[in-house]
């Protein structure tokens, strides 16, 4: 099985039950000991207003990796690490998950592909916590969360004004449903009460040969607007099929909080 370069196995904790012991019995007149919680001071509101450069699904028979590029300009940040929660996609949790941290050149609108970024950590959670930053997904939904240090912002900051933040999902390959369709859900994001802009969607056969015959993007979600996105294919099956309909750019298409970015695609099996 061909993996992707990954760094951090994704695991998310589960907590279980043991025997508990029957509370200590307390002397008359003293009452027992009244458990304390600890306060955790709730993360600033993002100072950048983010972008999603681009998301990228490469899929083999025997794997997908999804690649969600958030651009991170330099906005009001002066100092201090951002705490980033990213809820994971479907099918399911990841088999494993990295970040990186990429300088987008100045003048350019993301960062360069071949640029490998900076090792970021990474810590899987049930859910999103008070004490860090939405970025992309929903509160309830089960993720990690990003930890950008003040040290290595500090460093990116002084080369550049925009920052990639590179996340990457290894995926067990989803099965094909009647008509031989495979996709994956990526959580889109919100920040400052405005949905992130979401600029370009790729897909990718990640088989020596051509593999993928066909691919669609759409906003999927309760409140969804259906209308399909635009796309790159890579390679472009040379007998790819005409489009049924029109698409739009992804940054012109209709977005709700509740929306997620579905991709689908054909292949043989």
């Amino acid at each position: 099985m061909r993996r992707a370069a990954v760094i951090l196995a994704v695991t998310v904790p589960i907590a279980t039950t043991a025997h508990a012991k029957p509370p200590p019995s307390h002397p008359a007149g003293h009452p027992p000991p009244v458990a304390t919680h600890a306060w955790v001071r709730p993360a600033p509101p993002l100072p950048m207003l983010p972008s999603i450069a681009r998301v990228r699904v490469e899929a083999a028979r025997d794997h997908v990796v999804v690649l969600e590029e958030v651009n991170l300009p330099r906005g009001d940040w002066q100092s201090g690490g951002l705490e980033l929660f990213v809820a994971f996609g479907a099918p399911g949790a990841p088999i494993a998950l990295d970040a990186r941290l990429a300088a987008v050149p100045i003048g350019t609108a993301e960062a360069r592909a071949d640029d490998p970024g900076d090792t970021v950590p990474v810590e899987p959670v049930p859910r999103h916590l008070p004490s860090s930053q939405l970025l992309l997904g929903r509160p309830t939904m089960a993720g990690v969360v990003v930890h950008l240090r003040d040290a290595q912002l500090r460093h990116a900051y002084a080369l550049t004004d925009t920052l990639a933040l590179r996340i990457r999902s290894l995926l067990a390959p989803p099965a094909a449903d009647a008509s031989g369709a495979r996709d994956v859900v990526v959580r889109l994001g919100f920040a400052a009460g405005q949905p992130i802009a979401l600029e370009k969607v790729q897909v990718v056969s990640a088989e020596a040969k051509p593999w993928i015959t066909r691919a669609e993007a759409t906003l999927c979600g309760p409140e969804a607007d259906p209308w399909p996105l635009s796309l790159t294919l890579t390679p472009h099956p040379a007998d790819a099929p005409a489009l049924a309909a029109r698409t739009i750019l992804p940054a012109m298409a209709v977005r709700h909080a509740s929306d997620d970015l579905c991709v689908r695609w054909w292949a043989p099996p």
